[in-house]
């Protein structure tokens, strides 16, 4: 009699799992895009740093949350279909809590990473913001009166430079409508 829930429970699994994959090209990407009443963050990114295209598309069953698939990438390590991380909605319909897997083993992502990503529409790009550590230590208990006065400091312009990812299909049109 415990059979059939587990049955059930297997199949359901199973459906997931096959969903989560049956995009595995652009072209797909492309066709899942034009078929479906997108929300605004859904649609097909690329990653500019390493040229990755990955499609972000709902999760089946869930409104809040939403599924990074990969669909192109130079990286021989990623396939496309492969599910490399979420995004989590917030209050804040602009910002998302965005987990991507760091690392592979044995064919299974793991090591998730959080970090923020914020929509700006107006630029069709998702703004990647990660945890920052800053670390100083007062080295004029170690150094000669002399050297106490001299500070050097060094600023990169290329560090205020955003990190993230580029829409590149559709275009930031809204197609689904907001309902209040």
């Amino acid at each position: 009699m415990r059979v059939l829930p587990i049955l059930t429970l297997l199949l359901a699994a199973h459906a997931l799992t096959v969903s989560a994959y049956d995009i595995t090209d652009m072209g797909a990407a492309r066709d899942w895009c034009d078929s479906t009443m997108t929300h605004r963050v859904e649609g097909i990114w690329e990653f500019p740093e390493d040229e990755t295209r990955v499609l972000i598309r709902k999760q089946t069953g869930s409104t809040a949350q939403y599924v990074i698939t990969v669909v192109e990438s130079p990286d021989t390590r990623l396939t496309p279909g492969e599910e490399i991380g979420h995004m989590q909605t917030s209050p804040d319909p602009t910002k998302f809590e965005m987990t991507l897997y760091r690392t592979k083993l044995r064919g299974i992502a793991g090591n998730p990473g959080k970090c923020l990503a914020v929509l700006d529409e107006k630029n069709d790009a998702l703004l990647v913001q990660g945890r920052k550590m800053k670390f100083s230590l007062a080295s004029r208990w170690f150094l000669p009166s002399f050297w106490r006065a001299v500070r050097i400091s060094v600023k990169n312009p290329l560090d205020a430079l955003p990190q993230g990812m580029v829409r590149i299909y559709p275009s930031a049109t809204r197609r689904q409508p907001d309902y209040l």
